[in-house]
């Protein structure tokens, strides 16, 4: 397979900058919808500014949170505000980084990714650009944990569920039926390793499919791996086997069975489990293992129906740097009503099971005494 053609190549000398009364169910009348109307990048019909807690940030969860917006915003009576939370990319043509309008008065680019997102809020914009009006970004999805950049420190980090990152192939692909090592995964990431026959897989070149920068899938899994992104720069600039692709969506491997790429498990789950409003972009992808033949998925029941979730055990043991929470992130003075939606014992906390399991995430549980729990603050 002649992969040279592809116009996704990546140029990688720009790597590194590139209701509560309500009984939520599944099968709530109501569809989870792709940005808060269902029409890309615009905000809420009939809302002022004043009426909106916008969020953008991680894809991993982004239908997730899509969900969730839905059903607190059904609450009867309403609440004072609505959430409106816009997806990593644009949710029909796929674009990145168009200009986005969080709230009336608010035009942004549309951050692709937890890094991308952080920043966004930590720009502190305002409607019209007026100080005296109501911020852009009230609250990011965040598949990362807080970090120790000055910025940062004006921003609660609430938990909210546990995911896992490994790596993705395509059906018929010439990596091995055996699990592949950290030290592997390594290896084929830094362009060390260039055929998979090298890793005990069938002889043929890696394609190595890259998510942008500002993903923090992609930083967090080469963390995970024992590398950086720099490291990645310094391997793998100009080789043409590495290729751009959007995280966790298999299709833009574009089928290739030399191909691998990060992928978040309970994105892989819940596109799986056809999860409300999102797709099933895996696109023959398969999520691999690690270290050991513990699969990423296991299988749990809620109200009557068998969803696909992380496997616990795979985020622990041999493969435990690969596991990873969730957080929903606000600034330290954000309004009590926007962080009771995201505190211990708050409304997501509250409904953790019915939210969490369908789109394939682990829920954490309520017990505060625990080492991590829903709604636990950093």
């Amino acid at each position: 397979m002649n992969r040279h053609t592809n116009g996704r190549r990546r140029v990688l000398t720009g790597l590194t900058t590139a209701a509560a009364a309500l009984a939520l169910t599944v099968a709530a009348s109501t569809a989870a919808l792709a940005d808060p109307t269902g029409t890309p990048g615009q905000p809420p019909a009939g809302k002022t500014a004043d009426q909106i807690y916008a969020a953008v940030g991680a894809d991993a969860f982004a239908e997730l949170t899509n969900n969730l917006t839905v059903h607190y915003n059904a609450q009867n009576p309403g609440p004072a505000h609505v959430l409106a939370s816009y997806d990593a990319v644009n949710p029909v043509t796929g674009t990145a980084g168009e200009n986005i309008t969080t709230k009336p008065g608010c035009s942004v680019a549309r951050p692709n990714g937890a890094n991308a997102g952080i920043t966004a809020i930590t720009q502190n914009l305002h409607v019209d650009n007026d100080p005296a009006k109501p911020f852009c970004i009230d609250f990011v999805r965040a598949s990362r944990a807080k970090g120790t950049a000055p910025a940062e420190q004006s921003l609660t980090f609430y938990a909210q569920s546990r995911d896992a990152v490994s790596y993705a192939t395509v059906g018929n692909a010439y990596a091995p039926t055996t699990p592949l090592t950290t030290a592997q995964l390594k290896s084929i990431f830094e362009c060390k390793v260039l055929d998979w026959s090298e890793v005990g897989g069938q002889a043929g070149a890696i394609h190595l499919y890259l998510p942008p920068a500002s993903a923090a899938t992609l930083t967090f899994f080469l963390q995970a791996i024992g590398t950086t992104l720099n490291n990645v720069t310094d391997g793998c600039n100009g080789l043409p086997t590495v290729f751009d692709q959007q995280q966790n969506d298999g299709r833009t491997l574009d089928g290739d069975p030399q191909g691998i790429a990060p992928y978040a498990v309970t994105k892989w789950a819940a596109q799986a489990n056809q999860a409300p409003g999102i797709d099933d972009n895996r696109g023959g992808a398969v999520v691999g293992t690690v270290n050991t033949t513990t699969s990423p998925t296991t299988t749990t029941t809620l109200n009557g129906t068998t969803y696909l979730v992380l496997n616990p055990d795979f985020a622990s043991g041999a493969s435990a740097s690969f596991g990873r929470l969730f957080f929903n992130v606000t600034r330290n003075d954000a309004p009590a009503e926007l962080t009771d939606v995201f505190k211990a014992g708050g409304y997501l906390c509250q409904h953790q099971d019915e939210l969490l399991v369908p789109f394939g995430n682990t829920p954490l549980g309520n017990d505060t005494s625990a080492a991590r729990f829903c709604g636990q603050t950093s």
